[in-house]
């Protein structure tokens, strides 16, 4: 089977694309899961109820609120797509053909500091609005320091509840992500054409998952885990081996065929807890042959479909920052006091897209005036203003 691989494999645009995909997901589904009625998903955890619940919904009490309750239960399988898409960065940006070796500790101090760059403006109003407006209950000050360290998700035993609601637990993820990426899967001088390339990736997904397997019925130690960097071995090894090797060229058919299959597969994969470790699979496939299916399908595809989700994912970092800030004290004075779905709650969540895309402009234009770091090809760390 013939492969795709260099600048036909995943095109920047493309890359925008399902950047656009996982964010669109993502910050639409942290603003309905917590709207009273919908169906709580299975992201930390393994809840059969939840599953049970999503299944009947969708097999014979589907209702107006069916949008509202997709989002609530899926929408957070963005997470998945952005972890593959890291790892397929990572190695097209740092494996090239005569690219220089990077050194461990100013990747890791550069990678620390285009993150903290990114995140410290928000978590800083989004802890002023949740103390002014969600509770007077203040984090303590080691929690405070160790969001502000990235270390938050690996120091407390259930990190879910000691850092703000939102979606500041990433930031410690992608921090260990990078930290494996770089002691564990980077290649060494002697290892660029060796088995040790596809053998570590895969080596990280089976060490995660067999540690997640039996783990099954232990709530705090998997949540634990799915905080952490093991919940992101699978669809990151993904990216890089997808980098490293390609993808197979299929038809157009088949790739619709894949990504229609996905979302079904994705349901009944979340009523088994050992199917539902390997869902990412199953949200890459279909994201990845969406895009490549509808890659020169026609112009009327491109401007209502390709466009906008590019636009969506140029700007998904600072959507994702801002996520939290618009959504807390409409909760706090209105839906909170709803007890069930109502209509009403697609102008609210009308209302909170616009404002989360009004924040994330404005957070991208604060960004353009704050000095970027920059990893120079001696390793050398210097900053300048702006991308």
């Amino acid at each position: 089977m013939k492969l795709l691989k260099g600048n036909q494999l995943i095109s920047r645009t493309q890359c925008d694309v399902l950047r656009g995909l996982a964010i669109t997901g993502i910050f639409i589904h942290n603003f309905c899961h917590w709207l009273r009625g919908a169906h709580p998903e299975n992201e930390f955890n393994f809840h059969p109820g939840n599953s049970t619940k999503m299944w009947d919904y969708w097999t014979g009490a589907i209702d107006q609120f069916a949008p509202i309750q997709f989002f609530s239960f899926f929408g957070h399988y963005g997470v998945p797509l952005f972890l593959f898409l890291s790892g397929y960065g990572l190695v097209m940006k740092y494996e090239r053909a005569g690219e220089p070796r990077v050194k461990a500790l100013p990747f890791l101090g550069y990678q620390w500091l285009k993150l903290f760059r990114l995140m410290i403006l928000g978590y800083i109003l989004s802890f002023i609005v949740y103390v002014l407006w969600c509770g007077s209950d203040m984090h303590p000050w080691n929690v405070i320091a160790a969001q502000l360290s990235l270390t938050v998700n690996f120091i407390f035993e259930n990190p879910g509840t000691a850092m703000l609601p939102g979606p500041y637990w990433f930031f410690g993820l992608m921090l260990e992500i990078y930290v494996i990426y770089r002691l564990l899967i980077y290649p060494g001088h002697d290892k660029r054409g060796s088995v040790w390339r596809w053998l570590v990736p895969v080596l990280l997904i089976v060490v995660a998952w067999a540690v997640m397997a039996v783990s099954e019925g232990h709530d705090k130690r998997l949540v634990y885990l799915r905080y952490n960097a093991f919940v992101g071995m699978l669809p990151l090894c993904m990216g890089v081996l997808t980098a490293r090797y390609g993808l197979p060229r299929l038809s157009k058919w088949l790739l619709a065929a894949i990504a229609i299959v996905a979302l079904p597969g994705l349901a009944v994969a979340n009523l088994n807890f050992h199917a539902w470790l390997w869902a990412p699979v199953l949200v890459v496939a279909g994201a990845v042959a969406f895009v490549k299916c509808v890659e020169g399908a026609g112009a009327l595809l491109e401007r209502d479909i390709m466009k906008p989700l590019a636009w969506m994912g140029m700007l998904s970092a600072h959507i994702f920052v801002v996520l939290s800030l618009p959504r807390m004290p409409m909760f706090k004075f209105v839906l909170w006091k709803q007890k069930e779905l109502l209509s009403s709650d697609y102008w609210w969540i009308l209302l909170y897209i616009v404002l989360t895309i009004v924040l994330a402009w404005l957070h991208k234009q604060y960004l353009s005036i704050v000095p970027a770091p920059r990893l120079h090809s001696d390793s050398h760390i210097s900053f300048q203003i702006g991308h």
